[in-house]
């Protein structure tokens, strides 16, 4: 007669023990998890690529000078000038420290002013920086440029000047060139002229078709030089 076993009972289950249920559960949680991670982290790089190249573009809208006046190579005079800063970029804000501001005749530099206070441009907003009472005294070099500036002034009352905004920040740099911008001059006034407008219509379009706004990004390696055209 065969031995009689007597009957193991059986191991009670782990209630910690992962299930299959339990482990398929897990694994559709981390899928979604890394999924949503992905669409999202792709999302976002879309959407930098289309705002990158987003900066701000720069036109004058004004610029005037009072108690100008010329003697030989001599030259003095008080400027006010007034920047519009135009955002495309829907992600940031840009800011500009300590801009500097120059104004040319011809090659010759007639005023450099450093360290002007500071330009905010909001995203999607187009904002007004203004400077004024910039002080000009300085000498020309050149005597055909200083004739060339004096008859300009007191025969033409038109005279071209060219103005220049820049500002560095870290790897990257604003430069702004509103190129031959004409001051009219009266003979009443001969010591204040304003500039002179291409039609009374639409001066803030006026104001970006005046000046090109270059950007350059430095690094060890190479530069990159992006170029906003005229608005």
């Amino acid at each position: 007669m065969a031995p009689v076993y007597p009957l193991q009972p059986r191991p009670r289950p782990d209630p910690h023990a992962p299930t299959c249920d339990s482990l398929k559960v897990s694994i559709i949680i981390t899928a979604v998890l890394l999924a949503t991670f992905f669409v999202a982290l792709f999302v976002w790089g879309t959407i930098w690529m289309i705002n990158e190249g987003n900066n701000p573009k720069f036109g004058l809208n004004s610029l005037s000078v009072s108690n100008l006046n010329i003697s030989g190579s001599e030259i003095t005079g008080i400027w006010d000038v007034e920047f519009l800063a135009k955002s495309p970029d829907f992600l940031y804000a840009n800011n500009y420290p300590q801009p500097s501001l120059s104004v040319y005749y011809k090659n010759q530099q007639l005023l450099l002013e450093e360290y002007l206070p500071g330009i905010h441009v909001p995203k999607k907003t187009t904002i007004s920086y203004r400077v004024n009472a910039l002080t000009m005294a300085t000498s020309i070099q050149d005597k055909a440029v200083a004739d060339a500036l004096a008859n300009d002034w007191s025969q033409q009352k038109v005279v071209a000047f060219t103005v220049k905004l820049r500002s560095n920040l870290n790897r990257l740099t604003v430069s702004v060139v509103c190129a031959r911008i004409k001051v009219g001059f009266s003979s009443s006034s001969q010591g204040t002229g304003t500039l002179l407008q291409d039609s009374s219509a639409d001066t803030h379009r006026q104001a970006f078709t005046r000046c090109s706004t270059d950007y350059y990004y430095h690094n060890i390696f190479h530069n990159i030089l992006h170029h906003s055209d005229f608005y």
